[in-house]
């Protein structure tokens, strides 16, 4: 838990500082840039996706060269006809209506193989871009060798929930440990869904019942052997969600999803010696199974409890911690807010998300279709 938690973040922090930069092979020009297709799954994201299409064809990519695929996965709310009367404004933008419940996945599938273009960029109804974001995520293709370009999604919080502030601290902690991963090991371990450029050629049909899709594209460029780049310039906006349930729901099922993909790219892990086995471990194996560490540890010790008075502080220390979302949210809601029992109570939920999502896995997983979170 100290090397996933801290060590390995702090090598890499500190090897990344030591490192001189170089100067990386970039498409220049508008003449350049190759033609490029955005997917985009929706399911009732009326309260989003006006914005979403407004900051996708305000960009400084060259518009004739952008396709814009959305598929709506039979919505009940007003998602369709907002992209209809947004149709009649950008010719680039086609909707593919589905007209019953198919899922992410399935719409994800079924438009990679509607799209011609070599480069296909992947995103959220939610995310909204930069006039940059695309250049800056697409350029980096003139190097045969990257086959991933991941961008940097800010969150933007929607109001000053204490659990709002804890995931926003670990997001970005992510986003600078994916960017130490990139500028070391020219790799990411795990592309941000909203956000993600991908060679076509790469893309295999992703299996109907998985959830983490990002997280399987991503592995497949790895076992392509291609470069996965984190640019930080390629800027884009995610609001976070404030629904404690909601938010908890999304990361056991996220969780679900890794522990899908984890044993089905398990020979990503026996290249012992490479970066990319170094990096799944440390970055995400040890994450995903420290549920049961916690555990293993809480287990040990009460059988060691009465041997040793250290083993009677841990194991106080230990009920403290799985008491302490109940207690934070006492806390809380009587208008006390204590920065470390939010923090610590975050990663306990964090964690207890991952156990329900292993105990998912294990019970099978039929179906990805998916209800949005709160907005």
């Amino acid at each position: 838990m100290l090397h996933t938690y801290i060590f390995y973040p702090a090598l890499l922090l500190l090897l990344t500082s030591l490192k001189k930069t170089k100067d990386v092979d970039v498409f220049q020009s508008e003449n350049e840039f190759p033609e490029i297709t955005l997917i985009c799954a929706a399911y009732n994201e009326e309260k989003v996706i006006e914005e979403k299409i407004h900051s996708t064809f305000n960009t400084k990519y060259p518009l004739p060269k952008i396709t814009f695929l959305i598929g709506t996965d039979n919505c009940s709310d007003a998602t369709v006809s907002i992209i209809k009367n947004l149709q009649q404004k950008y010719s680039e933008l086609k909707l593919i209506e589905f007209t019953s419940r198919t899922g992410k996945i399935g719409i994800l599938n079924a438009l990679s193989k509607e799209a011609k273009s070599p480069v296909l960029l992947m995103t959220d109804a939610n995310v909204y871009f930069k006039r940059e974001t695309i250049s800056e995520l697409v350029k980096h293709f003139k190097n045969t060798g990257v086959g991933m370009v991941c961008g940097n999604i800010s969150k933007r919080p929607l109001n000053a929930e204490a659990v709002t502030a804890s995931e926003l601290h670990y997001m970005n902690f992510e986003n600078r440990l994916k960017s130490a991963e990139s500028n070391l090991m020219g790799l990411v371990m795990g592309a941000e869904g909203g956000c993600y450029a991908i060679k076509k050629e790469i893309l295999t049909e992703i299996p109907a019942h998985f959830i983490a899709d990002d997280f399987f594209t991503t592995c497949l460029a790895l076992r392509a052997k291609k470069k996965i780049i984190f640019e930080n310039d390629a800027l884009a906006y995610e609001d976070v969600a404030t629904d404690t349930k909601g938010e908890f729901k999304r990361k056991a099922r996220i969780a679900t999803g890794n522990f899908q993909n984890l044993f089905y790219f398990k020979d990503l892990l026996f290249r012992f010696w490479s970066d990319i086995a170094f990096a799944f471990f440390s970055h995400k194996v040890l994450r995903w199974i420290t549920p049961f560490l916690f555990l293993l540890n809480f287990i040990t010790v009460i059988l060691l409890f009465k041997t040793h008075v250290l083993f009677q502080i841990i194991f106080y220390a230990q009920v403290f911690l799985l008491l302490l979302p109940v207690l934070n949210k006492m806390l809380v809601s009587v208008g006390v807010k204590i920065k470390p029992c939010i923090s610590l109570s975050h990663f306990m939920m964090m964690n207890a998300a991952l156990l329900v999502g292993f105990l998912r896995y294990c019970k099978g997983v039929k179906s990805s279709v998916w209800e949005p979170v709160k907005r």
